[in-house]
């Protein structure tokens, strides 16, 4: 083998130098250099998650008193009685209520299977009823607490057609509410 000509030493001085500057940059530098930056960024991460956490924990006392606030007017939201079939004839006499204060009849009440079955009741009723009197019947279920949901309304005047003047009408609705019951608490 032949020595080497002062060029082809440098080249090889200069790739030998350019491999060992790459091996201690992959080995060394950027190793060391990428666990900082990726120890700042998970330290920036820690210190959001710890801010928002924060955040979270004075919110609490906010937090507890809506939750005793809500709780306190849950009987505006829900008919609260022990039993669910307590629950249903408490709607049942509500209506009956509603019905006999605006001078309406109710014709038959029956209580129907709950669409979202737990925590809800549904009653339906068939009422007579003049225009004003509907009116004021759904204006006080609608006003007054516990808050129901009117799922269905059919108003037939057939009397209307047959005497040429506003008369009763047959009225059937279907009433739901939610219901907080001892058993569920």
């Amino acid at each position: 083998m032949r020595p080497l000509q002062p060029r082809e030493r440098q080249v090889v001085a200069v790739g030998i130098l350019i491999l060992v500057v790459a091996i201690v940059w992959f080995g060394l530098v950027q190793p060391i250099i990428g666990g900082f930056i990726s120890r700042a960024e998970e330290r920036n991460d820690l210190l959001a998650a710890y801010q928002r956490n924060e955040r979270v924990l004075t919110g609490i006392s906010v937090w507890r008193a809506k939750a005793d606030e809500q709780k306190d007017t849950q009987a505006q939201y829900a008919i609260v009685a022990p039993t669910k079939v307590l629950a249903v004839e408490n709607l049942k006499q509500r209506l009956n209520r509603t019905v006999a204060s605006a001078g309406g009849t109710v014709q038959a009440i029956s209580e129907l299977p709950a669409q979202p079955s737990e925590g809800w009741v549904r009653v339906r009723v068939d009422l007579q009823l003049t225009m004003s009197q509907l009116y004021k019947s759904l204006n006080r279920l609608e006003n007054e607490a516990p808050y129901v949901v009117v799922g269905y309304v059919s108003v037939v005047a057939d009397r209307a057609v047959q005497t040429g003047h506003l008369a009763t009408m047959d009225v059937r609705l279907e009433i739901s509410a939610p219901v907080r019951t001892s058993q569920s608490s």
